[in-house]
């Protein structure tokens, strides 16, 4: 097991959530960054965690979140991404940095995303991912070209998986955050998490293997 993966063993996914949501809103009060930022990846796993996040975190003026990734869809979807995390914090005096949908182009969608992260986050402090049983991480698939771009934050990965199109946190973004949380709970996940700390070649295993230090908050023993 590599050195840079330190584990959270809880006993049931509401322990886990909680788990995460307390480790967040540790580090915003220990951060010595005025402004926090915060990495939200969409999903139903994570929903528990960012409902406890909301009396969890103290306050939410001075936290921006941002979205590490999200189907290429209209917030009217269900299956955006963006939908669930703003229904879930608009209520706060957090502010809320939206993936844009056009309708027009993935590809100036994800360049527009990738500006505005640029010009209103400094410091990438947390981000939230989970691990989908092929071993993909934000919305970089296996065998996809996403996987190969080094050089930006923000792409439009072509996956056809709900969506034709994925807007995505790349390599060298989410190896940019300095506190990255991986929630894998789940009978279902035990499998492609010993995988992914044992095994090599899928997405997860990159990520883990460029990280300084990434903490996995699971409720399976592994």
């Amino acid at each position: 097991m590599s050195e840079a993966i330190e584990i959270y063993k809880a006993n049931n996914h509401e322990e886990a959530s909680s788990c995460l949501s307390n480790l967040i809103a540790n580090n915003i009060l220990t951060s010595e960054n005025k402004n926090y930022s915060i990495g939200l990846s969409g999903g139903n796993t994570p929903k528990l965690a960012y409902s406890m996040m909301l009396s969890d975190i103290r306050d939410f003026t001075n936290i921006t979140f941002w979205t590490i990734d999200d189907r290429w869809l209209p917030l009217t979807d269900d299956n955006s991404n963006q939908k669930m995390i703003n229904s879930t914090f608009e209520q706060t005096e957090a502010r809320i940095l939206s993936i844009k949908y056009s309708g027009d182009d993935p590809l100036k969608d994800a360049e527009f995303y990738s500006k505005s992260l640029k010009e209103n986050i400094n410091n990438f402090d947390s981000g939230v991912i989970g691990l989908g049983d092929d071993g993909h991480i934000a919305s970089l698939f296996p065998n996809t070209n996403g996987l190969n771009e080094n050089e930006k934050l923000i792409i439009a990965n072509e996956v056809n998986i709900i969506s034709k199109w994925r807007i995505s946190s790349t390599f060298k973004l989410l190896r940019s955050i300095s506190n990255l949380y991986l929630l894998v709970t789940g009978e279902n996940k035990k499998e492609i998490l010993n995988k992914a700390i044992n095994g090599s070649g899928l997405p997860i295993n990159k990520l883990l293997e460029i990280r300084e230090n990434t903490v996995i908050i699971t409720d399976q023993n592994i």
